[in-house]
């Protein structure tokens, strides 16, 4: 059923726009227009319960009121932005995931300043809320609302799918015995002990960096994704001074990037990958 999104005139935000876009997601379809409206004329459109029957209202009109599509958070200082209220409301299996705590982060900048941001006096992205990109999306939706919400919509729509895929991998590598963290010569990595189903690969490339992290494992051994045979033994960020797979000769190489952090082989037995981790050790450097 044809729709349309309502926001507010001038200056666009990312806020907005992602509300706008996780609509065209809800709704299956994109609006037939965007109306971009003072916004005390919006306001005086809700209170008087003038807003078109198929409009949604973001980011202007001072109410939320997921009912009635009004999303509005101006009204409330304790309320999320626009954007999150949209997603919080419409995707509650999405909770805990990194989309989620990318509309967070939205939200706070929105509400709150970039000021907000723990890093805003050191990394300029940061200060420039994510720089050049950004800044071009908000302008064109100022002029071109209808193009600026099929490119972020299909971006979201991808995003979402592979979040899915995230909590599907996430439940495979929970099963015990599937991941496991070994210590060798004071340095943890990561083993796949089974070849992972192609189509959570990707996946899972994503989430076991949070395994990684929380184990400050220096590599990770797996598997190739389309090739069950071949091995991979892959650098972590925890491994920078410690690991260079370019010291390493395996009886069987087929890749080893000369940065010394990615190495492809077909093991000529079960624990080559051990004789190999152990190889590509640097010698300790002392830091005094």
């Amino acid at each position: 059923m044809p729709y349309q999104v309502i926001t507010h005139a001038g200056k666009a935000h990312i806020d907005e726009i992602l509300a706008a876009a996780l609509i065209v997601l809800v709704k299956g379809e994109m609006p037939e227009d965007v109306l971009r409206l003072n916004t005390e004329d919006v306001a005086r459109m809700v209170a008087e319960s003038q807003v078109p029957p198929q409009a949604w209202v973001v980011d202007c009109g001072l109410k939320f009121e997921p009912e009635n599509r009004l999303f509005d958070h101006h009204q409330d200082r304790e309320l999320s932005s626009a954007a999150a209220l949209v997603f919080h409301h419409f995707f509650p299996e999405l909770q805990g995931t990194d989309l989620e705590a990318y509309f967070e982060l939205v939200s706070r900048v929105d509400t709150q300043g970039a000021r907000s941001l723990d890093d805003f006096d050191h990394v300029s992205e940061s200060r420039d809320y994510w720089g050049f990109a950004h800044q071009l999306l908000a302008k064109t939706f100022e002029t071109d609302p209808l193009s600026v919400l099929r490119l972020v919509s299909e971006g979201l729509r991808q995003k979402i799918d592979f979040e899915k895929v995230k909590q599907n991998a996430t439940e495979w590598a929970s099963f015990p015995g599937r991941l496991v963290p070994e210590v060798i010569e004071g340095l943890t990595v990561l083993v796949y002990t089974e070849h992972p189903p192609r189509e959570i690969t990707d996946g899972l490339r994503s989430i076991d960096r949070h395994i990684v992290d929380e184990h400050q494992a220096v590599a990770v051994y797996g598997y190739d994704k389309n090739d069950a045979s071949i091995r991979t033994l892959y650098r972590t960020d925890h491994g920078y001074k410690h690991l260079d797979f370019t010291k390493s000769s395996p009886h069987d190489l087929l890749f080893v990037h000369q940065g010394g952090f990615l190495m492809r082989f077909r093991p000529s037995h079960p624990k080559e990958w051990l004789t190999l981790f152990q190889d590509s050790i640097l010698p300790k450097v002392d830091s005094e």
